[in-house]
């Protein structure tokens, strides 16, 4: 055979075989160390030595992984430098709530169509009910949600729902001291303009659609309540005495079933000190932060872009400041997310904003 012939069959050997061993080969396409799809180090999409774009590992630009389970759609500790813990000053309190009728709030978020309106929800004992304020505490209405029940409402939020644009706020019914329920209750409901120069004006939402909802491992306890506003999907996560929080997810297109258990969170030690109860919780309106807080903890997780919330969940929590509050459940971000509000049980609680430096 001519030498020209040889040099080709060897050039069609090396290709055939390095096609062959497309799954383990350093160079392939589809798994290799730099490949485009699901490359090693350096890969685009998700990055990892041996996992692909769903659940590649060890450099991916989007958010990577240490091993070979963190992908673009399960996530991953590693991945691209997080950013910086955030910083924010002291709370300062923007107004005493007026409503005496909010005696036990469990819950705050911040309206997505008005500026510096709040909707509050009281504790167990309360009808199903949502009170509207303004930041200064100036009371602004009560919001009746037709249909619905409240056995335990403990914690609400703002998010994305079956209509494009619009925004919907959730009431979790998720309180269950004695761990008897065999299920909880999410009610869902278009959030209502909100007139902040106009009079007090109680409304009723209507129509209300309700989700009920199964643990996968038996009946929790629970008061945080929290919306992906890139997903749609839904969180809770559970209280225990001891710290131990798993955190359950219903994904997107939300209806009635069992959630899924996706995280377990330990309060009260290691990267997560102090009290072990968790008692509210809120994902920021760009989906980018996670707010989870105690009665007198709260943390910040980060998420990078294309990261699922159990991966953000998964990496280093940022500590970030609380009042000093009599019994301090209710935390929230503000809209435009320069900072959070925070909010306790008791009559004519003050409001306390923290500003992001």
């Amino acid at each position: 055979m001519k030498a020209s012939r040889l040099r080709l069959f060897a050039c069609l050997l090396v290709v055939s075989l390095a096609a062959c061993d497309g799954d383990t080969g350093d160079n392939s396409r589809a798994s290799g160390g730099g490949g485009v799809s699901s490359g090693g180090s350096g890969g685009i999409a998700a990055g990892g030595s041996s996992g692909g774009a769903v659940s590649g590992g060890s450099g991916g630009l989007s958010t990577g992984g240490s091993g070979g389970g963190g992908g673009a759609q399960a996530g991953g500790a590693g991945g691209s430098t997080p950013v910086p813990c955030p910083a924010y000053v002291d709370g300062a309190t923007t107004g005493n709530l007026e409503f005496g009728a909010i005696t036990e709030a469990s819950g705050v978020a911040a309206s997505r169509k008005t500026a510096d309106v709040l909707f509050i929800n009281n504790d167990s004992g309360d009808g199903p009910k949502l009170y509207v304020a303004k930041k200064s505490g100036q009371h602004l209405g009560v919001l009746t949600l037709a249909g619905a029940v409240a056995i335990d409402w403990e914690d609400i939020a703002i998010g994305p729902g079956p209509k494009s644009g619009e925004s919907y706020l959730y009431a979790g019914d998720i309180g269950d001291n004695a761990h008897a329920r065999q299920k909880v209750v999410v009610y869902r409901a278009v959030e209502p303009k909100v007139d902040a120069s106009a009079a007090a004006q109680d409304l009723t939402l209507d129509p209300v659609e309700a989700f009920s909802l199964t643990y996968p491992d038996g009946a929790h306890d629970a008061e945080t309540l929290m919306v992906d506003a890139k997903t749609g999907d839904l969180f809770i996560v559970a209280k225990s005495a001891d710290g131990t929080s798993p955190v359950y997810r219903k994904a997107a297109p939300l209806g009635s079933g069992e959630l899924e258990k996706i995280s377990t969170l330990q309060f009260g030690s290691g990267s997560l000190p102090g009290a072990k109860l968790t008692t509210g919780g809120d994902i920021s309106a760009s989906g980018d932060a996670i707010l989870i807080r105690t009665y007198g903890s709260a943390f910040l997780f980060r998420r990078a872009p294309g990261q699922s919330v159990a991966a953000a969940l998964a990496g280093e929590p940022c500590p970030v400041p609380v009042a000093s509050e009599p019994q301090g459940e209710a935390i929230g971000f503000a809209a435009d997310e320069t900072g959070y509000f925070t909010l306790s049980e008791g009559t004519k609680q003050p409001l306390y904003f923290f500003a992001k430096k």
